[in-house]
């Protein structure tokens, strides 16, 4: 059992080493098959160093690391071993150079892709493993060779180096015969050719990567495109974007890329029915809410452009048309919607503002309630001049407009104290800053929500594994998602913002196993 651990730790080791890389790309990539719908570019040297690993406080990891190994192997496999650990480049792959992930429909296994630079140190290095039975021993095919450790498949020539995920025989069998084609390829018939790639290959992040909806399973995929032009094609709206490690912060940014001008004309569309959200309401909501969103809303714009969608058209009848384009339309500004609190005893609270040009809408839908079709002990009363509540069994949710305000609430004080600033707001939250010039904004407050009394209550009863968790998620302040123009970014912000996030992660990880 333990020198099975150890081997596969040895296989680990090994396979990291192939891994690390940052910098320019080269003809390797030309295995990618052009079809593929996904695939990422991983700079794991760059990951290391902002992990710290090459800091003198991880020396001590390091040598414990190879102490183990080096109990369950014959000096030889060790000596080699160890080389490779202090110069990567001994194991004969150029660790300068990136890592590319692909999945493709041509060649449907998940594949890791490396630069071979030395092709004689690598058969070297998995010669030795063979000898340690940590892999079968190399042989030769068409043009290529290879070997298979843990279920994985290794194939190289020159040039590449692929990890192929197989499972059995059969799959590897058949995996051979599509390699024979990748290593012969060109750039014209490869991901080279792709414009996605071109644009994820210009991104300086450390992990960078295009995923096109062709990706999405087949019936998902269905849902996705729902009401979409019908010349647009799943091949044809492709997401690129970045995950980079910063002080404090985890970003992932991310861009629609498109070469078809139905696609086109739809982005820009959606941008015109948003606008920069001008914070108006932030005032009124705590500080500790749960989760708080913000959007700039062009209401008449939002209109025209779902009214294009024929889900929305069927949905709609003509006779409410006018209706439903009034209510839309009568929005304009902000709309800003908070979680404010959670029990175990009610529902949750909310709050919900939107800047309106007028109340007709609301007038409208009170005086025409029996059209609603309202369930039993479902009801909606005039409150006031432009205030109403819609009654439920389970709860009242008050809503109305106020100095072209709409607001909504389920809970009876914040309906009370409508259009107050609190003395504590949004605005002294450490996204506060992070909101603006966004047209889409939502921060989930991860700290209010580790001090709720049910979020504390239901972790004093957890085990030692439950009080890991809580450790971990103790030190993220907040998560945001916000769109800004056709960028679109999710951060997970950290409460030490002066060490890399990485860093911060790795340290948690060391310290959970006692290195």
């Amino acid at each position: 059992m333990v020198k099975k651990m150890i081997s596969r730790l040895s296989v680990l080791a090994v396979l990291i080493v192939f891994l690390a890389a940052c910098s320019k790309t080269s003809e390797y990539t030309n295995v990618i098959p052009a079809d593929a719908s996904v695939v990422a570019s991983i700079n794991l040297k760059s990951l290391a160093s902002k992990a710290g690993l090459d800091d003198k406080e991880n020396e001590a990891a390091k040598q414990k690391i190879l102490e183990a190994l080096k109990s369950g192997m014959n000096a030889a496999t060790f000596q080699q071993l160890e080389k490779i650990m202090k110069n990567p480049s001994e194991s004969g792959i150029d660790v300068e150079s990136p890592v590319y992930v692909f999945s493709s429909s041509s060649f449907p296994y998940p594949t890791i892709v490396g630069k071979v630079s030395n092709e004689d140190n690598l058969h070297a290095s998995l010669d030795v493993m063979a000898k340690e039975q940590i892999c079968q021993p190399v042989s030769e095919a068409d043009g290529y060779s290879f070997t298979t450790t843990n279920g994985d498949l290794l194939v190289f020539n020159n040039l590449t180096v692929m990890i192929i995920d197989v499972n059995g025989a059969s799959q590897t069998e058949k995996a051979q015969e599509g390699i024979v084609t990748l290593m012969k390829q060109t750039a014209e018939n490869s991901i080279a050719k792709s414009g996605a790639f071109q644009k994820m290959e210009k991104q300086k992040n450390d992990i960078n990567f295009f995923a096109s909806m062709t990706a999405i399973p087949s019936n998902y995929r269905n849902q996705v495109s729902m009401g979409l032009p019908a010349e647009v094609k799943p091949e044809d709206i492709t997401l690129v974007g970045g995950l980079n490690f910063e002080k404090g912060k985890i970003a992932l940014k991310t861009e629609n890329y498109t070469e078809n001008d139905a696609v086109k004309a739809l982005l820009k569309k959606q941008m015109e029915s948003f606008g920069k959200a001008n914070n108006t309401f932030v005032k009124y909501f705590p500080a500790s809410t749960l989760m708080f969103c913000n959007i700039g809303v062009k209401g008449e714009g939002l209109y025209n452009l779902l009214s294009e969608n024929k889900e929305f058209r069927n949905t709609v009848s003509i006779a409410k048309a006018d209706e439903v384009k009034e209510l839309f339309s009568s929005f304009n500004g902000d709309v800003s919607g908070g979680l404010i609190n959670f029990t175990m005893s009610s529902a949750p609270t909310f709050m919900v503002y939107a800047d309106v040009k007028n109340g007709n809408a609301l007038e409208t839908l009170y005086k025409n309630k029996q059209s609603l079709g309202l369930k039993r002990g479902e009801d909606i009363l005039e409150l006031g001049k432009d205030e109403y509540v819609y009654k439920t069994k389970s709860m009242n949710i008050f809503y109305g407009i106020k100095d072209k305000q709409m607001y909504a609430t389920n809970d009876e004080l914040l309906y009370k104290n409508v259009g107050k600033a609190v003395d504590k707001s949004i605005k002294d939250t450490p996204y506060a800053s992070d909101m603006k010039g966004k047209t889409v904004f939502m921060a989930i407050n991860a700290e209010a929500i580790l001090d709720l009394p049910v979020v504390k209550m239901i972790t004093g009863f957890g085990g030692k594994e439950v009080k890991t968790y809580l450790e971990l998620a103790n030190k993220v302040s907040y998560l945001s998602i916000s769109s800004e123009g056709e960028t679109s970014e999710i951060d997970l912000c950290l409460k030490d913002k002066d060490v890399n996030a990485l860093k911060q992660i790795v340290d948690f990880a060391k310290q959970f196993a006692g290195i």
